[in-house]
Parts: C-alpha cells; structure tokens; sequence
C-alpha cells in the first residue's frame, strides 16, 4: 500500500483549524476539540507499506497534533519493511505540539520511521513519540526510528534508534534490555539547564540538554505507565502542555 495525507493548520478566530486537508486511506485526519487528531481507517502499516505524511502550521498558530489510537505495526508476506516518512514545517511564531499514541511493533514485523521538522527562527514545538516493544508476552520486531529538527536550515536534533531481537548488541529480546517501553521526545522553547537523570530498577530516564533553548527527553522502562511516571518527574517541561492528559 502507498498512501498519502497532508494538512495545514491555521488559526481562525482564535480558533485551531484545518486550512486544507487531503488524505488517503489508511490516513483520516480530523480537527476535534481543538486538536487535529490521525486517524486509520485500515490496517496499517503492514510490511510493504509506504506511508507519507506533510504537515504545514501557519504563522502564529499553537497546533495539537495527536492520533486517535496506538499504531500497530504488522509484518506482511513480502518480507519488505513498511515504511512512514513525516515531513512537518512550522511558520514563523507557530508552535506544533505532537504527541502521538503509541506504535506497538509486533513480533516479525519490520519498520522505518522517518520524521522531519523544520522551524523557523521564532517558531518552537514539543515532538514526542512513543513505542511499545512486542505486545503481551512476545518480543518485538525490527523498529528504526530517526528525527531531525532544524531551525532555519541548521540542525538541532538527529537523533536514530534501532530496537529489535536481531539487533546487533542487544542484551536479549530487544536492544534496551528488559525494557518494554520506550519513549523519546525533542522540546525547543524550553530553557535546556543541566543535564538530569533517573533511574530507578523499572526504568531510566533523562533529560538532555542541547544548547539554548533545545532539550531531548529519552525514557526505557518495563511499561508504559510507568516510563510516563517517571518522565513526569525528571522532565515536568514534558508534561506541562499534555495534550492528552495520560499522566494524571
């Protein structure tokens, strides 16, 4: 499957709006409660899929951008990895603050994330993504993950991940030990201070100063509610603007 969606975000009246949307299936985008939330009308990916999505937020406009439920990533009969690849640019004064549910990779499945921001000089965002490392009681698949954020052509974050059993270095079932849940996020427009750690025996997270006012967030833990725990005490910044309340 190949599909495509994009969306512009505008602000009216005060008020969040889709300026212009186009989506095909699986992609369902929708502006709800002062949010712009994804949706599947399918399944997807599934191994062989190549899924792109543009996002453009307007000068001056506070996006939400979230999903309506966790991606499930499946394997497919070709063997090929699935593949989604986001682009997003923020105007000038915008802030796009994207928290998406989760991405659960299942066992046997194989896929790239790839997700571009481009800021301007003033415009600042909140990127986080979560994932979920095999379903109840099975190992994951092969999980790449990569995001660049850049301000005016220059770049603030590059950061990758590879997750997986077959992943070279990995201590067992998954590249991060026992941990089932990752989280990791990129923050600009926060003060970045001092480095900040936690850890504890279900799971370790950090808060990663990179220079100004540029700060990644990167969390492991046995599951989902208690990496969000611990998130919330090392990086509150993280947690202030929760679009999705799933802390508290």
């Amino acid at each position: 499957m190949d599909a495509t969606a994009s969306f512009i975000a505008g602000t009216t009246a005060g008020r969040l709006v889709l300026e212009s949307v186009h989506s095909t299936p699986p992609f369902s985008i929708r502006e709800s409660g002062g949010s712009i939330l994804i949706a599947s009308s399918a399944a997807a990916p599934v191994g062989g899929d190549r899924l792109n999505l543009d996002m453009r937020v307007r000068s001056g406009t506070r996006a939400r951008v979230g999903s309506v439920a966790a991606m499930v990533i499946l394997p497919g009969p070709t063997q090929q990895p699935s593949r989604l690849d986001t682009r997003c640019v923020v105007e000038p004064g915008a802030h796009l603050d994207w928290w998406n549910e989760p991405s659960v990779s299942v066992q046997e499945s194989n896929h790239i994330t790839s997700t571009s921001v481009a800021l301007s000089s003033d415009s600042t965002c909140r990127i986080v993504e979560e994932v979920s490392l095999g379903r109840s009681n099975e190992v994951s698949g092969r999980l790449a993950l990569d995001i660049r954020v850049e301000r005016s052509g220059r770049a603030l974050v590059h950061h990758g991940e590879v997750y997986g059993p077959k992943v070279p270095g990995a201590g067992s079932a998954v590249s991060v030990g026992n941990a089932r849940h990752v989280l990791s996020a990129v923050l600009v427009g926060v003060a970045a201070g001092e480095p900040r750690v936690v850890m504890s025996p279900t799971c370790t997270a950090s808060w990663l100063p990179q220079g100004g006012d540029t700060a990644v967030v990167l969390a492991v833990g046995i599951d989902r509610p208690t990496v969000l725990e611990t998130v919330h005490t090392v990086a509150p910044e993280l947690d202030a603007e929760n679009p999705q309340g799933v802390h508290r």
